[in-house]
């Protein structure tokens, strides 16, 4: 089942059932009782936040530290995650209830984005740890897309960056973030959020507390957009 995605990797899983791991939500892994993937996913957060951080300090060294932040938040981001499992055609492998499957969530930005993190992980468990290998493989798949991306200007500016430097700029103050709740079974989990800033108020919703966060902030900068066209008028 797992030997295309092996060849596009390069690697080849001594444990598969690792890689079955890798690709199972919860939902699946509760009516099979096997494991899923929410553990791998949150130590694969970090190896690509390493592995992100890594390329960036090595490939533009001149680049000021607030910059290179700027980057690296568009970088680590669930878009750009799910852009680059998409590249790699993971949605195919996701093992999830027929409920999940019929109700289009193998489709999920969110859900793909953590299937690829916990990839990751689990191509660094399987090889005993070996962090220059997991380097090496990701750096082979996506650092050129990486680097040229910067080059030609296409990362984009994430909305949480976006809307602080405004509001630093404004009132010398960052925008606060405040979960209102959180809505459905674990497995589908909707989050909302509230931005404020000054008097200011507006609220996100999300398949996950940072998308929630994104659009919160979203609509902030587009709040903040709108009273200075005002303004101007």
């Amino acid at each position: 089942m797992y030997r295309e995605l092996e060849e596009k990797l390069g690697y080849r899983f001594k444990d598969p059932s690792l890689l079955k791991q890798a690709f199972t939500h919860v939902s699946y892994a509760k009516e099979k009782g096997t494991k899923h993937y929410e553990n791998l996913e949150f130590l694969g957060d970090s190896i690509l936040n390493f592995m992100i951080v890594d390329i960036l300090v090595s490939e533009f060294p001149q680049k000021r530290e607030g910059t290179l932040a700027t980057l690296k938040a568009y970088l680590i981001s669930e878009d750009f995650f799910h852009e680059l499992a998409q590249e790699l055609q993971l949605s195919g492998y996701i093992l999830m209830s027929r409920g999940e499957t019929e109700r289009g969530h193998v489709n999920n930005i969110s859900i793909i984005s953590d299937v690829f993190e916990a990839l990751w992980a689990a191509i660094y468990i399987d090889s005993g740890r070996d962090c220059n290998l997991v380097k090496e493989l990701f750096g082979r798949l996506f650092r050129e897309k990486i680097v040229n991306m910067i080059k030609e200007g296409k990362v984009r500016k994430d909305f949480k960056t976006e809307l602080q430097e405004i509001t630093q700029k404004k009132w010398k103050e960052r925008p606060t973030y405040r979960v209102m709740s959180v809505e459905g079974p674990s497995h589908d989990r909707v989050f909302s959020v509230e931005c404020t800033i000054k008097e200011l108020r507006t609220v996100g919703r999300g398949k996950s507390k940072k998308q929630a966060e994104q659009e919160a902030a979203k609509k902030m900068v587009e709040l903040l957009t709108s009273f200075s066209f005002e303004a101007s008028r």
